[in-house]
């Protein structure tokens, strides 16, 4: 139970991290990429009943399993043993299950097993080739795991400039585009027969969020396996799949990716410049090393160049990419449910001044889109209405490659009932408005006491990496944008329709759709802008990466473009309009398309006809929105 007294203190706190995230001139840091462990499973019968079986498995089994398929991976790619073994010790939780081993042999052991199991498949491979039997995928119980960064952070996290520079000494050590694998079938197999239509003639695939009498939606997620999401760890990239592979496209889609990590997916610092926008530090071609130049212009004006922690009432981890926040305890009316959740934006000033929350005055607008809250005696809020079921498996098939986008099905991990909206108006507080994002629902603190990670996702939040009801915080991961050509990071909520939550890794919340869209900063207007590639250029290696069907191709974010935020602009709002684009094809064969950074400069481009809405649709709304609190500016 939250008390009131916690109020003042959380604004000290507040105050005290203003000066969190201040430009370190000084120091080291050293940053390793390599891929996380995600496992696929295989699509033969035995592997079937193995992946079935693997949710019963006891956790320290499961890890095992995981570190398996991590180990494969690396070996698959000629990586050395001394480094799988450097690498493994960053994502491995041996030393949760097994505290006085030795990791040392324990990773040797996992070495040589799977050595034996590639070389037994290559010989199985080559006598299948020879003797000109039917081809077949050879598919293992551990396949293929799609890479992602991990990031060893100094004991003592340094600035952005120092971050960057060290970043560009071991870009080489940076691990490769992520691997293609088979999807599996419990995650997978969502019907496109009846594909919905938003956003100016933009056809998308109808998620599936049956509904049960104005209650949350259930998960109909067909086919065989668990329907636990499992748990993931606090790195920010998941590590369990249940159920099995198997193809899912009915002979339609060409694609040979999958993208369902369940929990929040990669952080923000990627293996590539297209998956991370760090800016570089100025003592890049410059005579003078980067101790000879004074505090960022920021530090004097937050207006002004330089990173700025927005999201004041959090902590940023910078080297991991993720912000810890206060978690607020509320019960909804009647049943007293349990309702957990963050605060990260208010229509007030005052209010956001001495909570360390962002100011938004277009959320004032946004109450026909809120549910509606009772300050109690004891300083908690009660909720009227509004719930979440985080029990579904998120899971996206992916269009074929190139153009992954959009994908062939789609279900969000989390799903809200009718009245459900992050935006709150406490009623007897001033009406004032909110955004108040539920991260766990109906569960007590020791269900969902995950302060190390390992977080189970069936009870949580999926952008969630670590929460931890006892000391009341919960950590969060960031995500990569820019707001007129300034790299940001925000963190994703909530969307307004099940697609954009399935590929936001966040809550479908039915009750956003009643935001008023498409006037943007005109009166009355709760939103701002938030533009969307479509079909930008892929892979994490190339700087000009941007948009969803890179997004869906290798798994991290789509370096989306916000509108105005603080600092910059008047305008801020977290409900943001979603504006899908397309470069058209004139504009890529002509070598025109490239990553945009600001929104003028995209307008521009719709102006000039290089850019239109999906499908050569007019360029507008898409008709639905997304609920992004910014967190942090980078530069």
């Amino acid at each position: 139970m939250i008390e009131s007294k916690q109020r003042k203190e959380k604004s000290v706190l507040g105050s005290s991290r203003t000066k969190a995230f201040r430009l370190i001139r000084t120091g080291s840091a050293l940053l390793l990429f390599a891929g996380s462990a995600t496992p696929f499973y295989g699509q033969s019968p035995e592997a079937l009943k193995t992946a079935d079986k693997k949710s019963q498995l006891p956790p320290q089994e499961q890890s095992v399993q995981r570190d398996q398929a991590y180990v494969r991976q690396l070996l698959q790619r000629g990586t050395a043993d001394a480094k799988i073994e450097s690498v493994l010790q960053l994502s491995s939780r041996f030393a949760s299950f097994n505290p006085s081993g030795d990791f040392h042999a324990y990773s040797l052991s996992l070495i040589a097993k799977e050595k034996a199991a590639l070389k037994q498949q290559k010989q199985t491979q080559q006598a299948g080739a020879a003797s000109q039997a039917p081809v077949a995928a050879v598919v293992s119980d551990i396949s293929s795991v799609p890479a992602s960064a991990i990031a060893l952070a100094p004991s003592n996290p340094v600035g952005i400039s120092s971050v960057k520079s060290s970043q560009e000494s071991s870009r080489d050590n940076s691990t490769e585009a992520v691997t293609t694998s088979a999807p599996e079938n419990n995650q997978a197999a969502v019907s496109n027969s009846s594909p919905a239509a938003f956003g100016g003639g933009l056809f998308l695939p109808a998620a599936s969020t049956p509904s049960t009498g104005g209650g949350a939606a259930q998960n109909t997620s067909v086919g065989a396996g668990s329907s636990s999401k499992g748990a993931a760890g606090s790195g920010g990239s998941s590590d369990h799949h249940s159920g099995s592979g198997g193809s899912s496209d009915g002979g339609s889609n060409n694609s040979n990716t999958f993208n369902s990590d369940q929990g929040p997916g990669p952080g923000p610092i990627g293996p590539g410049p297209g998956c991370n926008l760090f800016p570089a530090p100025p003592s890049v071609g410059a005579a003078v090393p980067l101790s000879y130049f004074g505090p960022s212009p920021s530090e004097t004006n937050p207006s002004l160049v330089g990173p700025v922690q927005l999201l004041k009432s959090g902590t940023v981890d910078a080297a991991r990419g993720t912000i810890t926040l206060p978690l607020y305890l509320g019960h909804m009316k009647g049943n007293k449910k349990n309702v957990w959740y963050i605060l990260t934006d208010v229509d007030d000033p005052n209010v956001a001044a001495e909570l360390g929350l962002n100011f938004s005055a277009k959320l004032t607008f946004a109450s026909n889109a809120a549910r509606t809250a009772n300050l109690a005696a004891d300083g908690t809020l009660v909720f009227d209405k509004g719930t979440v079921d985080f029990s579904p498996i998120r899971s996206i098939v992916p269009g074929p490659a190139g153009a992954e986008f959009p994908p062939v099905s789609a279900q969000p991990g989390a799903l809200g009932d009718a009245d459900y909206s992050p935006f709150v108006q406490v009623v007897n507080a001033g009406g004032v408005i909110y955004n108040a994002s539920i991260v766990a629902f109906n569960v007590d603190a020791s269900q969902i006491n995950f302060p190390d990670g390992n977080v189970d996702y069936t009870k949580v939040h999926d952008e969630v990496v670590a929460i931890d009801p006892i000391n009341q915080t919960v950590t969060i991961n960031l995500i990569n944008g820019f707001s007129f050509g300034r790299p940001v990071w925000y963190i994703s909520m909530d969307t307004s329709i099940p697609l954009g939550a399935a590929i936001e890794h966040n809550t479908f919340a039915p009750l956003m759709a009643q935001l008023h869209l498409g006037g943007d900063d005109s009166f009355s207007s709760p939103i701002e802008r938030i533009f969307i590639s479509t079909n930008g250029a892929e892979s994490c290696n190339n700087p000009q990466r941007q948009g969803l069907s890179a997004d869906l191709a290798d798994g991290h974010r789509p370096n989306n473009v916000l509108g105005g935020i603080p600092t910059i602009a008047l305008d801020y709002s977290p409900a943001w309009d979603a504006q899908l684009f397309e470069w058209t094809k004139d504009a890529i064969d002509n070598g025109f398309r490239g990553q945009v950074r600001e929104e003028f400069q995209i307008l521009t481009f719709v102006q000039d006809g290089l850019i239109t809405g999906p499908g050569g649709a007019p360029f507008g709304s898409s008709g639905f929105s997304i609920n992004c609190p910014i967190a942090q500016r980078l530069d």
